[in-house]
């Protein structure tokens, strides 16, 4: 179990991340009495629960320069396997934590879940403990928003659950991203879930602020003494960096997009939409929204993207999964204003160049996971919904998509209001197969060599810790069909 808030140096508990077939990266963070301190922190990693057939181990310094994070990238390891691991510093030792490293070759089966949109003050993190309850796991995805930037009461008010995240103001410097992830990573379910899987994780808005792109943000406001953009976007950038067990890019620069393959049966390509986008046009504004000039990935990103999809389908993998931020499927009927103009619909010039090369590159098995709008929704991937699709059949469709609920930020659906463009919305969009947008949760992905089976986790209330959790929801995807059906 982690250790609990108030344990001595390994407060903040041990997470893995970014697994590759011979190595893993550990986390963890010791909380010195003096800030000035330099102190020595010895890892291990093994082959048993008890850590006695130890493979790999060594020192690292824990530093005020890194917030006293430290990270290793713990190889080498054989494919496939579990391993456990543990820190030690000044006579104390930390939780022992729990991670895996990916297939190499012929691989039977990859089991993953998704998650998305945790926000301390507005709920417990309970998918969270369902998540950590589930040992089966390969590694856990988080599309997103693993932090909130707003002061308590802004978006979600923690005071009647004694959930106040720190400090208690909108996170701007270094310092209050460094103390918000602090109060993230103090909560028992989020320490869990980290102990015993690997993550594998990209940013989006939040953890700068809301609505971001690459020169600012709808949430940022120099005008009010928030500073210079630039400034504020690299001190969020870095405590990100700092407190995710994440490998960090080599080179000049910052960058999140990322693959793993898992053996033969899945390559994993992890996005980042958020970082280097244009700005978001106005969602009446359809020649700006249509312009293929503008561009969610960057020329760089959107490259490699192809580059390694290409290369997926020609290396005969069974499946490619990208994981990424936004809703990518289409949700606007032409001529339509856009009334989400920060996901792909924004964005339909980049969208069409990516639909492009999948169709003439004839890419298959492609799931698409995706978070951000806190619910829950499945499509068909096509082009246009409206014309040269087939619902009942998926001819037309390119690839599938899963939306991921999220852990406990307000539904999407929160209000009456809100909640009465479902019907609408199921009527307006043949290719939608799922839209439930008033529960919190996770997306599990199971895959084998013929089929990809997604379910949705449902938790009934995040006003309580509770391990309680329904199956909501459930589709597969047969390889070679690029279409959801109800499982």
């Amino acid at each position: 179990m982690p250790a609990p808030a108030d344990a001595g140096l390994f407060r903040h508990g041990v997470a893995s991340g970014d697994p590759l077939a011979d190595r893993v990266i550990l986390w963890t963070r010791v909380t010195p009495a003096d800030p000035r301190a330099v102190i020595d922190v010895d890892w291990r990693i093994a082959a048993d629960p008890a850590l006695g057939q130890v493979v790999a181990g060594g020192t690292v310094q824990a530093r005020a320069a890194r917030d006293f994070t430290v990270k290793v990238d713990a190889g080498p390891l054989r494919p496939d396997r579990r391993y456990y691991y543990a820190f030690g510093a000044r006579g104390e030792r930390s939780p022992i934590g729990r991670t895996k490293t990916l297939p190499e070759g012929p691989t039977a089966r990859v089991r993953l879940a998704s998650v998305c949109c945790s926000n301390y003050p507005a709920g417990f993190f309970n998918p969270y403990r369902g998540v950590a309850n589930r040992a089966d796991l390969d590694a856990v995805l988080h599309v997103g928003d693993y932090i909130y930037e707003f002061q308590n009461g802004v978006y979600g008010d923690g005071s009647g659950l004694l959930r106040i995240p720190e400090p208690r103001k909108e996170a701007v410097t270094l310092s209050d991203y460094r103390i918000r992830y602090a109060t993230y990573r103090s909560d028992p379910d989020l320490q869990e879930v980290h102990r015993v899987h690997p993550f594998i994780a990209v940013w989006d808005d939040h953890e700068v602020t809301n609505d971001g792109w690459a020169g600012g943000a709808a949430n940022h406001n120099p005008e009010r003494g928030e500073g210079d953009w630039a400034v504020r976007q690299a001190a969020a950038y870095q405590a990100y960096l700092e407190w995710m067990p994440i490998r960090e890019a080599a080179g000049a620069g910052i960058h999140l997009y990322r693959s793993f393959r898992f053996g033969t049966l899945v390559d994993l390509l992890m996005l980042d939409t958020r970082g280097v986008r244009d700005r978001q046009a106005p969602g009446k504004d359809l020649a700006a929204i249509a312009d293929p000039r503008r561009t969610l990935l960057g020329a760089p990103q959107e490259g490699w993207l192809f580059d390694e999809l290409r290369a997926s389908q020609r290396a005969g993998t069974a499946w490619r999964m990208l994981g990424q931020q936004v809703m990518f499927s289409r949700v606007t009927p032409p001529q339509w204003p856009v009334p989400y103009p920060d996901t792909w619909d924004g964005y339909q010039g980049a969208r069409d160049r990516v639909l492009d090369f999948l169709a003439a590159e004839r890419v298959r098995d492609l799931a698409i996971v995706s978070g951000d709008l806190h619910s829950s929704w499945a499509f068909d991937v096509t082009r246009n919904p409206w014309d040269g699709y087939q619902a009942s059949t998926g001819a037309g469709a390119l690839a599938v998509e899963l939306l991921t609920p999220a852990v406990s930020s307000p539904p999407l659906f929160v209000n009456p209001g809100a909640r009465e463009m479902a019907p609408l919305l199921r009527a307006a969009l043949p290719h939608l197969k799922l839209l439930d947008g008033e529960r919190r949760g996770y997306v599990l992905i199971d895959v084998t060599a013929e089929r990809l089976l997604a379910e949705w986790y449902f938790v009934p209330t995040v006003q309580e810790r509770t391990a309680e959790e329904t199956r909501g929801a459930a589709f597969v995807c047969e390889r070679g069909s690029s279409r959801l059906v109800t499982a």
